[in-house]
Parts: C-alpha cells; sequence; structure tokens
C-alpha cells in the first residue's frame, strides 16, 4: 500500500519557485602563523563568581575572511602572587563576518565558584572569593575564504 503524503498549507499564495544563482565558493582554511592570526583581537574577558560562562569579544581584522573557529589557550593567574592556578586550551566555533566583533562564551574552568574575573563588574559579597587574571592566546583559527571574489 502506498503511503500517501500529507497536504502542507502554507500561509504564501501561489507556487513558490526556487531561486536561481550559483552557490558561493567557499574554501575553509586553518591559520596557525602568526601574521594571519595577528589580525584576531581578543577582549573583554569576564567571569563572575557564580557564572557558568566565561565570555569575551572577538574582533575579525580580517579584509575579507570569516572567521569559524578559533582554538584559544587560557591561563590563569592569581592577582595577589601571580601564581598559575589553572591553564587549558579550548576551541570556539564562531561565525565572525570580516570587519565585525562578536561576543563568544566557553563553559568556566571554575567548577567549584570559588574564583572570579578581578575585572568582573559585578564584585562577589564573599569575602573567601578569590580574584584572578586571565591571558588569552591564540592559538589557531579556521576561516572561511571566499573564492568568488571581484576585483
Amino acid at each position: 500500500m502506498p503511503v500517501l503524503a500529507q497536504r502542507v498549507a502554507t500561509l504564501r499564495p501561489g507556487h513558490l519557485e526556487p531561486m536561481l544563482r550559483a552557490p558561493e565558493s567557499i574554501t575553509v582554511a586553518t591559520i596557525a602563523d602568526s601574521t594571519a592570526i595577528g589580525s584576531i583581537a581578543v577582549s573583554a574577558y569576564d567571569k563572575p563568581l557564580r557564572s557558568l560562562r566565561e565570555t569575551f569579544f572577538v574582533t575579525n581584522g580580517n579584509e575579507s575572511d570569516t572567521v569559524a573557529s578559533l582554538r584559544l589557550t587560557f591561563t590563569y593567574h592569581t592577582v595577589a602572587d601571580s601564581l598559575m592556578l589553572h591553564r587549558r586550551t579550548v576551541t570556539v566555533p564562531c561565525e565572525i563576518p570580516p570587519g565585525q566583533t562578536r561576543q563568544l562564551y566557553t563553559t568556566a574552568w571554575d567548577r567549584q565558584y570559588t574564583y572570579y574575573s578581578a575585572g568582573t563588574r559585578i564584585q562577589p559579597s564573599s569575602n573567601k572569593a578569590i580574584p584572578y587574571l586571565t591571558t588569552i592566546e591564540i592559538v589557531a583559527a579556521t576561516v572561511k575564504k571566499n573564492t568568488n571574489q571581484q576585483n
């Protein structure tokens, strides 16, 4: 017995016609050299005491390439004596067009809610909370290169 398709009612009048346009040709490449990564900037890191996320802004300074993901190394140091608390490398998926900035996040490294970023705007009320500083290094970036560029 044949399976009958159900009629789908839409709010659009008439027949829908497919859009005829050539698909963009995109090449995806991972870059790890410092000159290409130098045009990508990370700023405004924040992590309040009880937050599950670490947020930061990334600016894509490339003129034609879209950043598709970043591989970042986070290093955490105490404010009081500059001891290293933790270090980790994470890959963050994103979609940052040329010349634009996006807010990105990753899950927090502090599972016990003991530490907070020294620059956070939400100051903890607990005197047992420990402030820390973070350095973020871009290890590699995956970019989408548009090969249909018009000169």
